[in-house]
């Protein structure tokens, strides 16, 4: 009796261990089995990221998930996320991987691991076309504004010219609202981001200004570190949508300007 009652809770545990891991889909063989993986992806930030007709996020990183699943041979689910959420998403087991314009910091890397960039983005100034920046002395005696504690803070914060004001918001669009508003001389942004909102909201008074670059960073997609396996076939699956041209046309199609920064780095 207490023989099969032990082989009746070694069962239990390890069916509940199966079933865990099936529900985690740590490897390609879990998400096949499921027949579905979920992908987190950032949302509002266009121009890589839009809303469709029917009220459902679509865009650049929607797109490059939908192809990850069918590349899987997979149904997806897309799973929408912010800056605050897409980490805690990832580590409770709520999406299996995360497209969600994560740079891969060492800090993150001791967290998830991290795969070879899928995209990139340039840092820029934005201000008033009668408004000069060419060098960093051009910085001197200006407000600049960026959002709190983000790379273009840290960044702008870092150069040390004298009379430059850094003025801090909670996100971007509040800082580039600022510019906007004439509360400061220039702020800090993705160069596509600030030339939609320039674009669409007809701002014909402002530019991004492209002789001071701040600096060009890489996107990766992001897997929890025991999933090895996985990461190892999206790095093959960013390698095969580079070298094939499907990455390019890809955001080309949604962002209209190629990927920044030439070939994609490996690491």
């Amino acid at each position: 009796m207490i023989g099969n009652f032990i082989r009746g809770a070694v069962a239990a545990v390890a069916l509940s261990a199966a079933l865990a891991g099936t529900a985690m889909a740590q490897t390609t063989a879990d998400i096949s089995a499921k027949g579905r993986i979920a992908i987190g992806v950032l949302t509002g930030i266009p121009p890589y990221d839009t809303i469709d007709a029917s009220g459902k996020t679509d865009g650049f990183i929607v797109d490059l998930a939908r192809q990850v699943a069918a590349a899987l041979e997979v149904e997806v689910e897309i799973v929408p996320v912010n800056n605050a959420s897409r980490a805690a998403a990832l580590e409770s087991g709520r999406v299996d991987m995360l497209i969600a314009q994560m740079t891969a910091t060492p800090a993150r890397a001791k967290t998830f691991l991290m795969t070879n960039p899928y995209g990139a983005y340039e840092m820029r100034f934005v201000a008033g076309k009668d408004t000069k920046i060419t060098s960093l002395e051009d910085l001197a005696g200006k407000r600049i504004s960026v959002p709190k504690g983000s790379t273009q803070d840290i960044a702008v914060s870092g150069y040390g010219i004298k009379g430059l004001e850094v003025v801090r918001f909670d996100d971007d669009a509040l800082a580039m609202q600022a510019l906007i508003s004439g509360q400061v001389d220039a702020t800090a942004a993705v160069a596509a981001v600030a030339n939609d909102v320039i674009k669409k909201q007809n701002l014909s008074n402002l530019e991004v200004k492209s002789d001071l670059p701040i600096f060009t960073l890489y996107w990766s997609m992001a897997v929890r570190k025991d999933a090895t396996e996985l990461h190892q076939w999206l790095n093959n699956f960013i390698y095969y949508q580079e070298v094939t041209g499907n990455l390019g046309a890809l955001h080309e199609k949604w962002i209209g300007i190629p990927i920044p920064g030439g070939k994609l780095p490996t690491f």
